[in-house]
C-alpha cells in the first residue's frame, strides 16, 4: 500500500482544522462525493480531537496521520502517543467521538499503541481514471 498522505502535527485546535481540510481535499481527489467527503472531515476531526482532549488531556503532543488507497477504499489512520484509552470521570465531552466515527466510516478499528491510541477508518473510494489502482 503506497501512502497518499503522511504528516505529523502538533496536537492543537488550529491544526485539527488544518488536518480536517487536508484530508477532505485528499478525499475529493480520491473521487468521493460531497456527502462522503463530509463524512471524512467529521471522522478525522473527531479522531484528532480525541487525541488532543483525551490522549494528551490538552497538554500537547503530536498527532500522526496517514492515508492510503487499498482495493478502492481510502484508509486513514490517526495516532497519538498519549496516555491511551482510560476511563475519565472529568471528561469535557459527551463520549460520542468514536460512535460518530463509526456511524460515518465503512470500517473503524481502535488500536491501543504503546504508548497512545490509533484510530483506523476506511471509506469507499472510486479510483479516478489514470490512477491504475494506486
Amino acid at each position: 500500500m503506497a501512502a497518499l498522505f503522511a504528516a505529523t502535527y502538533e496536537a492543537s485546535a488550529a491544526n485539527i482544522g488544518l488536518l480536517r481540510n487536508q484530508l477532505a481535499a485528499l478525499a475529493r481527489d480520491c473521487g468521493l462525493d460531497d456527502s462522503t467527503v463530509g463524512a471524512v472531515r467529521l471522522a478525522v476531526s473527531e479522531a484528532a480531537t480525541n487525541a488532543l482532549v483525551h490522549g494528551y488531556r490538552g497538554k500537547g503532543g503530536m498527532i500522526r496521520v496517514e492515508a492510503d488507497l487499498d482495493e478502492a477504499e481510502l484508509h486513514i489512520r490517526v495516532r497519538d502517543r498519549g496516555i491511551g484509552m482510560e476511563p475519565r470521570t472529568d471528561s469535557p465531552g459527551l463520549g460520542l467521538g468514536l460512535p460518530v466515527i463509526a456511524s460515518v466510516a465503512d470500517h473503524v478499528e481502535v488500536v491501543q499503541a504503546t504508548p497512545g491510541t490509533e484510530v483506523h477508518m476506511a471509506f469507499p473510494c472510486p479510483v479516478p481514471p489514470g490512477r491504475d489502482g494506486v
